[in-house]
């Protein structure tokens, strides 16, 4: 059994893992279409994943915020979920990397020191990367396949130039994400943090199309693969009712001829409040078959 020394994660045990690549994606905020949470699930429900690691609620979450969930029947308590989330250890064939998945809510509280004691235990299991998924809304179509990236300077710039992942320039105030990204400079570990880029006048789905491109590219950035035949055939399900959408409301195709005019215009720009009171959001979970 590993020491408890950490705050902020609760090990049960230290996998024996070669090389693990570790992917983190967090519900919630930076999760537009359900992507990079969709993503971390994806892997572990794909590939023999063994949970190792909890996050400690009570040090990483606001419940004011993020708010336990209750199950009660007849006047009974049956159940209370915290917020949190779990690490994954998954072993690889041969000639590839293992990986460890996080999939969790994103922490509300003590952010740095999460970072530090999730990059503190990437290094005790000898990973040579670090790579955080985020998705959020913009100006693009749901045809796009569009990631940008932020790293930590070495690593991972070959593999994002040959997938044409747009370098990001920002300044503002920022995401865990980038944090993480932090503690992994200060110990010499490559990161990276992956941004997919939604249609902001959709949304109520699962945009498998993103997530098909994004599991492209981490296949080639951590050295493993896997199958992606339920991703191909949740985007051809959805892109066919999306089509057939489009052809029985017009007002669809109204507001895509708006995106292809702003894209020729060069105005791809972050939309989280795109169409809010405007009209200008479709949720597809009224139009879509069940």
């Amino acid at each position: 059994m590993a020491r408890m020394e950490y705050q902020t994660i609760r090990l049960e045990a230290l996998p024996a893992l070669a090389t693990p690549v570790v992917i983190v994606g967090f519900r919630g905020w930076g999760n537009a279409l359900e992507v990079s949470a969709g993503i971390a699930a994806y892997l572990v429900d794909t590939l023999p994943a063994v949970s190792f690691a909890q996050m400690e609620t009570d040090a990483c979450y606001r419940y004011d915020e993020s708010r336990p969930v209750v199950k009660i029947e007849n006047g009974v308590i049956k159940s209370i979920t915290p917020p949190g989330g779990r690490l994954f250890a998954i072993e690889t064939p041969p000639g590839e990397n293992d990986l460890v998945i996080l999939i969790a809510d994103e922490p509300s509280l003590n952010w740095y020191r999460f970072s530090r004691e999730l990059v503190d235990l990437a290094h005790r299991l000898k990973t040579p990367g670090v790579i955080t998924l985020g998705s959020m809304f913009d100006n693009v179509l749901h045809t796009d396949r569009i990631l940008s990236a932020v790293t930590t300077g070495s690593g991972f710039q070959g593999v994002l130039g040959r997938h044409r992942v747009i370098p990001i320039n920002y300044h503002g105030p920022s995401a865990i994400h980038t944090i993480i990204l932090e503690a992994c400079r200060q110990r010499a570990i490559a990161g990276a943090s992956l941004w997919s880029h939604c249609p902001a006048y959709l949304q109520g789905i699962t945009h498998h199309g993103m997530m098909l491109q994004l599991v492209r590219l981490l296949t080639e950035m951590a050295s493993f693969s896997i199958k992606t035949d339920a991703l191909e055939a949740g985007w051809q399900a959805l892109e066919t009712q999306i089509k057939k959408l489009m052809a029985d409301n017009p007002k669809l195709e109204g507001i895509m001829d708006q995106v292809r005019k702003k894209q020729r215009e060069g105005a791809m720009q972050d939309l989280r409040q795109h169409g809010n009171g405007q009209g200008k959001v479709i949720n597809l979970k009224d139009f879509l078959d069940p």
